[in-house]
């Protein structure tokens, strides 16, 4: 079960669940692969400009951060077996959910307050 409090989730994967996370270094890692910084990416996705190098670029590292052994080869299967669309929307998820604080909510005034 992916931990949340450590920036842990779960994504459902050809059938199979993987816990994934995305550190700092694989932020880094998945900027340098791609060219770009997390929150372009992450708006490039929203724009539907994304391409499957760069699926893999952040799907790899996030699949290591959360404990998982594989491969670049790997993680290409794993996308094939899932399908495009489906491995593109866990990527979606695993960035927003990556660039979005839980622990915040904004107040009436439009001000965060923390949480808990």
């Amino acid at each position: 079960m992916a931990n949340p409090l450590k920036g842990e989730i779960t994504l459902d994967l050809a059938g199979k669940e993987y816990k994934a996370r995305l550190t700092m270094n694989a932020i880094m890692q998945v900027e340098e692969a791609c060219g770009c910084g997390i929150i372009k990416l992450a708006t490039k996705m929203s724009e539907a400009d994304i391409r499957m190098s760069e699926i893999i670029s952040v799907l790899l590292p996030a699949l290591r951060g959360g404990g998982n052994d594989l491969q670049h080869n790997d993680v290409i299967k794993i996308v094939e077996d899932t399908g495009i669309v489906k491995a593109t929307s866990a990527v979606a998820n695993l960035l927003a959910k990556t660039l979005t604080d839980d622990s915040e909510e904004t107040t009436d005034e439009g001000k965060l307050e923390k949480v808990g």
